[in-house]
């Protein structure tokens, strides 16, 4: 950068007045080397000696000095001096005896600072240029006042380490890539074989191959899916086909490549409650085959699946529950829909108390359904049952009279004996079912905090309302109890029957093949419509005196209860 000196005037004098050094010291820029010292000396008489020429007077005069010192330092002589930077020009002799000292202050001088990029300076000087900051940005000026431009070959070197450095950082993100994907396949690799460590049969040894077990139970065999492929039925398991959830997953809505419409079971995952689940479905269903049991069209493999999926039949009109007091109801929509009529409760009732028989006498083992509920029996279109979800069902035995294991089922449903005695029966079933039918004379749910609090547990609710001839006082009224003979009289059988199943001890409740045998019967009273009047109550009379005043047990929450073991 060029700079102009200042100067004082004195008459015809004009000599620099400050030190241009000293001035700059502050600054972060240098006096460029390329110049050369030009230094007035006066007040005082200069020795022949230092060749010195005058500048204005006898008492004033100039010297130029060079950056080598060739002119002797003015130190030893008691004179005021002053000292300023002027430019080096080539003219052939020392331009301090040719020309006015006035033509060289205003030539300039050059000042310099560091470059930012020392390289980029090293470079410039290497190719024989002069690094020069015009303004912000840096130039390599040539020895003919012309910028240099790169060589070939620096250029070059300069795409090669570029390349280099593009190629290195792309090898970085492939080998990073890499390393995620065998990361996942480690992880899904020790995921199923958890799954597989967790899945055991009665001997301990691994459930290895689905297909193989399933095509033993002499029914049709069970098909394996992919994971991949249920995500694709299911839209990626999204929340628009959610159907509902559960203890141990969720139910989806999907639709296989075929066609068929189907309910996608996603058990919770790594959890030892939903692994046993899976295989109580898997190994429990595979066998069964009646038209009131949803049907398991199959499941993934937990070799091959990271996450544990069973595929049902899909039942498109929600559960009884749904119908009785829940999002279905016409009560609760506030729609103009009447509720299930009486004969389609009936129905109901024959079809699930068909399904229980089924499941209790199949051979060669019987199944205990352990958690019959409303919201377990699945309703189609025609309003045909189709008793769902085996997760806490139980295998028994050949000529077994209980299994011990500690209580598992829903709060309102459970056996009072079982939950007491951890003896798991087929009366167990029975008296959930008792639940049930309580339920649909009624639309009142099994557990209703809302209730007073003797009410809470209908089933206690119900015993005390029957025992004391206030079965009116139960019944819903839009069923026609209290406006038709014979519904009244199939009500108050199925009444009896409710009453019956709910006793306490196990040995007093009627098999279920009893109870199926009284609803059919009522059934065809109310079908008939001309049976004749039977002393429906005769059994309560006889039994009132014995019965308990209430077999209400306290829970905390109306959701599926489970335990350690099963």
């Amino acid at each position: 950068m060029a700079v102009q000196a200042t100067f004082a005037g004195d008459g015809g004098c004009r000599v620099p007045d400050f030190n241009v050094s000293a001035s700059l010291a502050l600054l972060p820029v240098y006096i460029s080397a390329a110049n050369r010292n030009l230094t007035f000396v006066y007040g005082c008489d200069v020795p022949p000696r230092l060749r010195l020429q005058p500048a204005c007077d006898n008492t004033t005069m100039g010297a130029y000095t060079s950056d080598d010192d060739t002119t002797e330092p003015l130190g030893s002589i008691n004179c005021s001096s002053v000292s300023v930077p002027v430019r080096w020009i080539e003219r052939g002799t020392e331009p301090g005896r040719r020309l006015n000292y006035s033509e060289l202050i205003g030539e300039g001088f050059l000042l310099e600072w560091p470059p930012r990029s020392t390289a980029e300076c090293d470079e410039c000087k290497e190719r024989g240029g002069e690094c020069r900051f015009p303004d912000i940005s840096f130039q390599c000026i040539c020895r003919d006042g012309r910028p240099c431009r790169r060589s070939r070959g620096t250029l070059a070197l300069g795409i090669k380490i570029g390349a280099g450095a593009g190629a290195a950082l792309l090898f970085l993100i492939i080998l990073g890539a890499l390393s995620l994907l065998m990361l996942h396949k480690r992880r899904k690799r020790k995921r199923s074989a958890s799954l597989v460590g967790l899945i055991r049969d009665g001997k301990g040894t691994p459930l290895a191959s689905l297909r193989k077990e399933l095509s033993m139970t002499g029914s049709p065999r069970t098909h394996i899916f992919t994971y991949e492929e249920l995500d694709e039925a299911t839209d990626g398991f999204s929340d628009e086909r959610e159907l509902g959830v559960g203890g141990f997953g969720r139910v989806y809505k999907g639709t296989l490549r075929d066609g068929n419409v189907v309910a996608v079971k996603r058990l919770y995952k790594n959890s030892y409650k939903s692994v046993e689940q899976f295989q109580n479905e898997v190994e429990i269903l595979s066998r069964l085959r009646h038209p009131n049991l949803v049907t398991l069209y199959g499941c993934t493999s937990p070799r091959s699946s990271h996450d544990l999926l069973l595929v049902y039949e899909y039942v498109p009109n929600g559960t009884l529950a749904d119908h009785l007091h829940g999002a279905r109801a016409s009560s609760a929509t506030g729609s103009a829909a009447p509720p299930l009529s009486w004969p389609v409760r009936l129905g109901i009732a024959v079809e699930t108390a068909s399904a229980l028989d089924y499941l209790h006498a199949v051979e060669p083992h019987q199944v205990v359904h352990r958690d019959v509920k409303t919201n377990n029996i699945l309703l189609d279109e025609a309003f045909h049952v189709k008793v769902a979800d085996f997760g806490l069902s139980r295998l028994f035995p050949a000529h077994a009279t209980h299994v011990s294991t500690a209580p598992q089922g829903t709060p309102g449903y459970v056996d009072p004996m079982y939950h007491q005695c951890y003896q798991l029966t087929d009366k167990s079933d029975v008296y959930s079912f008792g639940v049930v039918l309580v339920e649909l004379i009624s639309s009142k749910p099994a557990v209703d905090m809302s209730r007073a609090g003797g009410d809470v547990n209908l089933a206690s609710m119900a015993v005390h309302m029957i025992q004391c001839y206030e079965i009116d006082r139960l019944v819903d009224p839009r069923i026609g109890y209290r406006t038709d003979g014979g519904t009244k009289r199939a009500v108050d059988l199925v009444a009896e029957m409710a009453f019956r199943c709910l006793q306490p001890e196990q040995d007093v409740r009627p098999p279920i093949s009893e109870v199926l045998g009284a609803l059919r019967e009522a059934q065809r009273m109310e079908q008939d419509g001309c049976a004749k009047a039977k002393d429906d109550m005769g059994l309560l009379k006889k039994s009132r005196d014995g019965s308990p005043d209430s077999v209400m047990y306290q829970w905390t929450s109306p959701s599926t209860t489970t335990h350690n073991s099963s």
